[in-house]
């Protein structure tokens, strides 16, 4: 012991007399692995795998795997998680070379967790595992068979899902005939005591699947094909018959495959389970796609289909044969379409640019899937694409010129088929002729100013097209304009005397070229004018006065009005008749007071003979006399002076009859005076607000009052004055000079409410007019580049400034450079930027022909650029100098733009689009 203490206090004393014994020591940590996999598990109760579990590794390449420091003290974690690294004593896992084990993780309470896995990169594989919990109540069927050598089964095995394949469904039940071989991923022989694990799968409660379902909102991702040899394109489900687990494995977790035989599975099918392909419920004889999902690689296959058979219940079951185990889901799915339908017109129209709607209609809920325009010449093929499989469409054309509507036959989203569509129960395009034809009249008889009934009417219906009235002498020229074109007119004539009537030859409505001769024969003399007619003296015993009497003549059979005038009735006063014919008879002329009720009708006379009389006015009384000074309205107003005029009546006070209009200013204190007024009149003023529609009305007051009245105007709105000069805006710019125009907008600074929009080239120092501002505001100028998304503004201006601004777009990129023999095509939109969401393509395809020429030639496609306004492309196709015919669609057959009869005058040729259906 004392030996001990002297060791001790030797030791203590040679440390306390050196440095540090740790210094310089370095400490080192081995860096961990790399994750290959990473399994959590939960519950189905959604909580932590309990702490008692066990976890073997199995399978060929099971000694490749450690945890991340290198140890093969494989665990899973207290929250239930499992990390695996790869070692570095071997290859690496690839395409050609995979590492193939299975992962079992047991736990009492709970079917054991098998996860098979086949690793081809070093990428992380990340799974979530739910431990499904054993005994009666459990959701997964255990069972056991003995196979014997070379994996073959002793007996039938049957096995049946504890629940129902889908709520309302049956089980699932499975068989494994007697003999049938089973083998694992390599092809080797799996005997001995087997174990099946078998479980209904509701893909919408992961939680009670072994493994979470790997179907991530209704998609089937990029399945392949049967055999293997390509891949599809993703399946979203829209209608499910039953998903379903199934397992096979021995006493070392060797797991089947394949069989040699295949397993049969079947399960009850809701009567209610929609077929989309033939748009009704399921029925028997009917196909139900299925696909499986191999745990291992990750990878979704279209299996073959099973079918839909009488049950022997009378009920529906669907019968599946399974070549291999893998997690199964059986229901119908749909895809994007990689090719629509095509239709090819037909119709009976000539030819023409107009564009009609069309329409592609869902037949099952009557949706509209898509809406365009495209022209529908005879053979043009209009093509439809961005459908579904499990859609069944039909192409629907409105007439453009009619109610006309025509349906294509049903057709699916994905075929490629071309239908026919027809089209001739449309309406022909009308166009109104510029000039029509002439005709020449021949007649006999004299000269005459009266006028005869002339009628338009169509050559092939006899449908009355135009009425007229016009003289028919002797070589005068009858021209017709404003009819339609395609179709021929005849012209008629009919006689004012006798009940002749001529009609001409048939002519095309359009031939303004054409004189064709029309004879009237056969037409009576018409009645001439008359030579002298009857005069009037009036006699009175009134006062002169400028008042207005109301004079009628009428027929002194019929007493039926012949002419109606105004004019004075002073004493000595002559009334002049005229006008007649010399069928027109005997006339009197009667005349009314205008004080009184009084009137005076004079004998009859005949309308041709010249005889003065005259007409006595008994009984009229004498008429107030003319106001001697105009009546006075003095204006309250408080808006500023101006030249504005307002709309201003005078009013019969007792009638609300408009005696005068006229227009004035009404800037305060102006008097506005009423001339022409009678004493006996009552009257108001009243004066309309151009801007508000509000009404200023005086109050009533007689025509010679001599005291000026108020009218009050304070209600009326300011007005808005124009600036009287043009706001001016040079351009700076650095772009090449080029007749490419850009979008702009006039922008109020106060609100930034858009006040103008326009398009303008921007050659440097051009300068940009603006008319029509109106005053006492401040605007900014606004020019948007077509070939990026810069933006230009002007600094603030008072709207009527008198200088000239400067708008700098030095910032915008330069259209793409023209070498020679090149031509720039641009389908410039009128929007400041076009909104990709609304384009049915990125690319356009394009043709051209010569003008006159039949053969069309293809263009490169046009293609849009992320934030322009349009498409456009280079091309060495073109030639400056001729003359072409241009389209341009969103597919071949389907060219929805079009320009014809084009002079490329330059290599920059700018087509503008009017439509704004595309446009931000």
């Amino acid at each position: 012991m004392k030996r001990v203490l002297l060791l001790l206090g030797m030791w203590l004393g040679m440390v306390s007399a050196c440095k540090n014994p740790i210094d310089g020591l370095e400490i080192r940590f081995k860096k961990p692995y790399p994750v290959a996999l990473d399994v959590q598990y939960y519950t189905a109760a959604g909580d932590s795998v309990p702490a008692s579990t066990q976890v073997i590794l199995t399978g060929p390449d099971a000694n490749r795997l450690i945890t991340t420091v290198n140890t093969k003290k494989i665990k899973v974690s207290s929250d239930g998680a499992l990390f695996l690294s790869i070692d570095s004593l071997g290859l690496r896992p690839t395409p050609e070379n995979p590492l193939r084990f299975t992962v079992v993780v047991k736990s009492p309470g709970f079917v054991d967790a098998i996860l098979p896995v086949e690793m081809k990169s070093d990428v992380q594989r990340s799974v979530v595992l739910i431990m499904q919990p054993s005994g009666t109540n459990s959701r997964v069927r255990v069972s056991q068979m003995n196979a014997g050598g070379q994996g073959a089964l002793d007996k039938d095995w049957n096995i049946e899902t504890p629940t129902p394949i889908l709520s309302g469904q049956s089980t699932a039940k499975a068989l494994i005939v007697k003999g049938a071989q089973l083998k694992d991923v390599k092809g080797a022989a799996v005997d001995g005591t087997l174990t099946a694990r078998f479980q209904s799968v509701d893909i919408a409660k992961p939680y009670e699947t072994f493994l979470i379902n790997p179907i991530t909102n209704q998609t089937i991702t990029k399945p392949l094909l049967p055999g293997g040899t390509a891949v599809a394109a993703n399946q979203q489900l829209t209608q499910i018959a039953g998903a379903f687990l199934l397992q096979l494995h021995n006493e070392q977790y060797q797991l089947v495959k394949t069989l040699s035989q295949p397993i049969q599975v079947r399960f009850s099918v809701s009567p209610q389970l929609y077929n989309p392909q033939e748009r009704r419920v399921v029925q028997a004889g009917d196909a139900i796609p299925l696909y499986s999902f191999d745990a291992a690689t990750e990878q979704w296959q279209t299996e073959t289909a099973g079918k839909v058979q009488k049950s022997a219940n009378g009920g529906l079951e669907y019968i599946a044969e399974l070549s291999h185990l893998s997690l199964w889901v059986a229901g119908f799915t749909k895809q994007k379409c990689d090719t629509g339908p095509s239709f090819k017109i037909k119709s009976s129209l000539p030819i023409t640019n107009l564009q009609y709607q069309c329409e592609v209609i869902n037949e099952a809920t009557g949706a509209r899937l898509q809406v365009f325009k495209s022209t529908v010449n005879n053979g043009e093929i209009i093509k439809v694409n961005g459908l579904e499989s499990d859609q069944f469409v039909r192409l629907r054309i409105t007439d453009v010129l009619g109610t006309a509507v025509v349906n294509s036959q049903l057709v699916n989203g994905c075929s490629g088929e071309v239908q026919e569509i027809d089209v001739s129960s449309f309406k022909k395009q009308i166009q109104k002729c510029p000039n029509g034809p002439s005709f020449r009249i021949r007649s006999p008889l004299p000269n005459s100013d009266y006028r005869y009934n002339f009628t338009v009417i169509n050559a092939e219906t006899n449908v009355t097209l135009q009425s007229f009235q016009t003289t028919a002498n002797n070589n005068e020229v009858v021209r017709l304009s404003g009819l339609d074109s395609d179709q021929r007119v005849r012209l008629r004539i009919t006689d004012i005397v006798s009940s002749a009537v001529v009609t001409s030859e048939p002519v095309d409505a359009c031939a303004s070229n054409a004189e064709l001769g029309i004879e009237i024969n056969n037409f009576k003399v018409p009645p001439q004018r008359c030579a002298a007619s009857p005069v009037f003296r009036i006699s009175s015993t009134l006062p002169n006065s400028d008042r207005r009497y109301s004079f009628e003549v009428i027929d002194a059979d019929t007493k039926g009005r012949i002419q109606f005038f105004q004019t004075t009735a002073n004493n000595g006063d002559l009334i002049r008749l005229g006008g007649f014919y010399e069928n027109t008879g005997k006339i009197q002329l009667r005349v009314f007071d205008i004080v009184s009720s009084a009137q005076v009708l004079t004998g009859a006379v005949e309308a041709c003979s010249n005889v003065t009389l005259a007409l006595v006015l008994e009984n009229f009384k004498t008429p107030p006399p003319k106001c001697s000074v105009p009546l006075g309205f003095r204006v309250k107003s408080n808006l500023p002076n101006s030249g504005t005029t307002y709309q201003v009546q005078v009013i019969n006070a007792l009638t609300n009859g408009v005696m005068q209009s006229f227009a004035t200013t009404i800037n305060n204190g102006q008097i506005i005076n009423v001339n022409g007024l009678y004493s006996d009149e009552t009257v108001r003023l009243k004066i309309m607000d151009n801007l508000s529609g509000a009404v200023a009305l005086s109050a009533a007051v007689g025509a010679c009052n001599t005291t000026v009245q108020e009218i009050d105007v304070t209600s009326f709105k300011k007005p808005v004055l124009k600036c009287p000069s043009p706001l001016t805006f040079s351009v700076r710019s650095n772009l090449p000079i080029s007749e490419r125009t850009y979008n702009g907008e006039v922008i109020k600074v106060s609100n930034n409410a858009v006040l103008q929009t326009f398009t303008t080239t921007l050659n440097n120092g051009n300068q940009i007019r603006i008319n029509g501002l109106d005053a006492e505001q401040n605007v900014r100028l606004k020019i948007y580049d077509n070939q990026s998304t810069a933006i230009a503004n002007s600094a603030s201006t008072d709207a009527c400034a008198t200088g000239t601004q400067v708008i700098d777009v030095t910032s915008f990129r330069a259209p793409p450079d023209i070498k020679p023999g090149q031509v720039l095509i641009t389908l410039q939109f009128p929007c400041k930027e076009l909104d990709r969401t609304k384009l049915p393509t990125l690319e356009l395809y394009g043709r051209f022909r010569e003008t006159g020429t039949l053969q069309w030639r293809n263009l490169p496609n046009l293609a849009y650029e992320e934030g322009k306004s349009s498409f456009s492309i280079l091309t060495d196709l073109l030639v400056v100098g001729k003359t072409y015919d241009f389209q341009a669609g969103p597919a071949p057959g389907y060219y929805s733009f079009s320009e014809n009869a084009y002079k490329l005058e330059k290599a920059d040729w700018i087509i503008k689009i009017k439509t704004d259906e595309y446009c931000k």
